[in-house]
């Protein structure tokens, strides 16, 4: 039987995504799957630090979140235009045909195929990132019991989703909908870190992910809005503009309502509640 504690278990499997990520790094070119995964790695890595902060000074928690949170700035590549690109294009798909040729002749004059390698010196830059994380995951020396690491911790991630979805309801301001997005991210990456451990939470990991990628759509939005908005003057027609950003309004619309549904739901339990919960098998 293991005799670790949760703390030492999670540092054990950080090392590990740490060095999964460094054996995908090795690879030249890098793939787009090998992209995907690091990028994955570091959410996961930063949620595993966001896991343990009540027991980092603030100094210690940013240089280990920057760290690693540099490693997906130095991977992204092209990613942002070409999601924004496809975002439209879904739009574009689902419009009328006057508004469909608009859509299009929007995405042709404000996108074209980017390629999302990450330069060369990015790549190594990324690799260094890990291997420094990898470092201070190695020697971190922290006395926290099981119950500490889920009522201090754990809680304090739930509270942060419940937090930011009352701050969220009921208005559209893009913020504090990013804020939530990425706490349900963290919530979603510890729940199954501690699932490896046989720790289970009222929350199901299936309804954090369907919530993360609805309010991942919904960032997908403003930030393509905002994109169009800078870029307005590169669009000849007028009609084009205001085509687009109906398009946009509308999906953004319907989207919210069913973010805020389903966050309402998913963190109406108040904290001390919800960490009773909490089971292990």
């Amino acid at each position: 039987m293991d005799e670790n504690t949760l703390a030492e278990r999670l540092c054990q499997q950080a090392i590990r995504i740490n060095a999964q990520a460094l054996a995908d790094l090795q690879h030249q070119p890098l793939p787009a799957n090998a992209v995907h995964d690091c990028r994955v790695a570091v959410k996961r890595l930063r949620a595993q630090w966001q896991l343990l902060r009540p027991w980092l000074s603030r100094d210690d928690h940013r240089a280990f979140d920057h760290g690693i949170r540099s490693a997906a700035r130095l991977l992204a590549g092209a990613r942002d235009n070409h999601v924004m690109a496809a975002t439209l294009q879904k739009l574009a798909s689902k419009a009328d045909k006057p508004r469909r040729h608009s859509l299009s002749r929007v995405a042709s004059t404000l996108f074209s195929d980017t390629d999302l390698q990450p330069e060369t010196h990015h790549h190594q830059e990324a690799i260094t990132a890990f291997a420094q994380d990898q470092q201070y995951w190695q020697s971190l020396a922290l006395s926290i019991s099981d119950h500490e690491l889920l009522v201090s911790g754990l809680a304090r991630t739930y509270k942060q989703c419940r937090n930011r979805t009352i701050k969220a309801q009921g208005g559209s301001d893009p913020q504090p909908w990013h804020d939530l997005r990425k706490w349900v991210k963290y919530l979603l990456y510890q729940q199954q870190a501690l699932a490896d451990q046989n720790i289970h939470t009222p929350c199901h990991d299936a309804d954090l992910e369907r919530l993360g990628k609805k309010l991942g759509k919904l960032h997908d939005l403003h930030m393509l809005r905002e994109h169009v908005l800078a870029h307005s003057h590169a669009i000849e027609k007028q009609k084009d503009l205001a085509h687009t950003l109906d398009a946009i309004h509308g999906r953004e619309k319907r989207l919210l309502k069913k973010c805020q549904a389903e966050s309402q739901r998913l963190f109406q339990m108040p904290t001390k509640k919800w960490i009773t919960g909490v089971t292990a098998s």
